[in-house]
This record gives structure tokens, sequence and C-alpha cells, in this order.
């Protein structure tokens, strides 16, 4: 009966008060949202690859600045260093926006919603509203397929991106380029209220496809932290199985503003806490 009347609660607020379009995400369900501008946060990802045999290493270092945030959306400031056979290369920085959804807001996209799903995470179902961005690109025509609820940190349950080739004789759908999954293997949003507060915590997996290609991601992260990332693991795979190159990221340092109802203005910085993924 619990579960049920949980159920019916979310399926409930999913839609707005004249019961018609579902509800969006706002910034307070967005990774950076509920930090102020000039917070931010360094990634440091190894990459180690196999080239003829031989492994090959290399590192990069990402800062991301929260630079801005209004209605429409947050903007953010990445700067990227590479380390390649021991000589640095930094890259411009470069400033994206970002809306509510967590996809960059460009023009020549068409979003619509899709009808309301009910998504499984581990014991649990979800009800989910969806959300759809069609934009053609220089690579192909590329379809992102959203499940959201603005009732379950981290808000965004599951992604799927489609890159496809112009439809070309009798393939009028286009050839599938690239596909991209994003799954909410666990959140702790799920357990209990008090579990809740003492433990922030989720985990993804995404699932990326492109030729003979395959990259598993498996990443920890936290909804206290800028980004919510703290650590992922990226394993690339061959087309006869064989692992090519390995990638691992982790979080090492952030400064964050950070606004709660609670506590109108809080500043955090440091290392990270380890990461803690017991449920």
């Amino acid at each position: 009966m619990g579960n049920m009347f949980t159920g019916l609660f979310w399926a409930v607020f999913l839609v707005t008060a004249d019961g018609g379009a579902p509800a969006l995400l706002t910034a307070k369900e967005h990774p950076w949202g509920s930090f102020l501008p000039n917070s931010w946060r360094i990634v440091q990802t190894v990459t180690i690859s196999n080239i003829d045999g031989r492994p090959v290493q290399s590192q990069q270092t990402i800062r991301t600045t929260h630079q801005s945030i209004d209605e429409s959306g947050i903007t953010l400031q990445k700067s990227e260093t590479l380390v390649i056979g021991g000589r640095n290369v930094e890259k411009n920085p470069q400033n994206v926006k970002y809306d509510f959804f967590q996809e960059p807001i460009q023009e020549n996209v068409r979003i619509s919603a899709g009808e309301s799903v009910k998504l499984t995470i581990g014991k649990k179902v979800v009800p989910c509203a969806v959300r759809i961005y069609e934009q053609q690109t220089s690579s192909g025509r590329l379809t992102t397929t959203i499940w959201y609820t603005p009732h379950v940190f981290p808000y965004i349950l599951r992604v799927e991106k489609i890159l496809r080739s112009s439809p070309e004789g009798d393939n009028a759908g286009g050839r599938i380029i690239r596909q991209t999954v994003t799954l909410v293997q666990t959140t702790s949003a799920l357990q209990s209220l008090r579990g809740n507060r003492r433990n922030r915590t989720y985990t993804l997996q995404t699932v990326e496809k492109a030729g003979n290609i395959t990259r598993i991601t498996d990443s920890h992260c936290s909804w206290d932290v800028p980004g919510g990332l703290l650590e992922s693991t990226t394993r690339e795979f061959d087309d006869q199985n064989r692992e090519v190159r390995r990638s691992v990221s982790r979080m090492t340092n952030y400064f964050s503003y950070e606004v709660r109802p609670s506590m109108p203005l809080r500043y955090r910085s440091g290392l990270p806490l380890p990461v803690d993924v017991t449920y």
C-alpha cells in the first residue's frame, strides 16, 4: 500500500496544476544549481592507451567554474590542460550555457515532450516525464531523450543520445553513427528520509557505442559537491572485446558558495570526502 501511495503521489506532481504539460526542472535540480557563481571544481583524468601493444599514458585536468545563473540556465567555464609526453598543453577556456536539463543551449534545436513512463531503480518504480531534443549537426541528426522527475535526485534518471546519418537509399531513418545511454544505477534518494540527509550519493553508468568501439563509464557522484562527480572509470573495448583504453577521473579539489533555506550562505572547500556508495 505504501508503494502504491508513493507512486500516485509522484504521478500527480509530475504534471502542473492545470493537469497538462509535465513539470519542468529548475535550478535546484541542476548539479550546479545550489551553488553560487565563482564556485569551482577540478577533475583530473589519467588515461592509459594500448598503442601497438605499448601502454601510453596521458593526463587531463579540467577546472570548471560556475560563471552565472539566470531563469533560463547556468553558464560554466571549462579550462583544460593536457599533459602528453611530459609536455603541458593548455587550451583556451570555453564558456557554455546549459539549461536545467544539463543540455547546452543552442540554436535550431527542436524540443518536445514525450509520453510519461516508469523507470525501475533497484526495487523502486519511479514515474518520469520525458523531454526530447532534436537537432541537425555537422555529423548528422542528433536526438536526445531525457527521462526525469523533480522528486528523486539526481532528477535526470536516464539519458539516451542517438546520432544518425542523413537518410539515404532504403535507410530512410539514417544509419546510427553513435548511441549513448546513461542510467542512474542507485540513488540514496530512494532510501529513508534520514538516510537522505546523511548520504546524498548516487551512481551512474554510461554505455556508448560508436562503430566497433564500446565505452563503459561507471561514476560515483554526490549531490553535495559542485557538478556532482566524485570519481569515474571509463573502459574502452574494441570489436573483439579487448580493452584498448582505460581512464580514471577524480575530483581533486573544489570550492563552493552554497545556498540553503536554513543557511543563506555556506562556504565549502578542500579535497572531496571519500566516496560513500553504501545503500
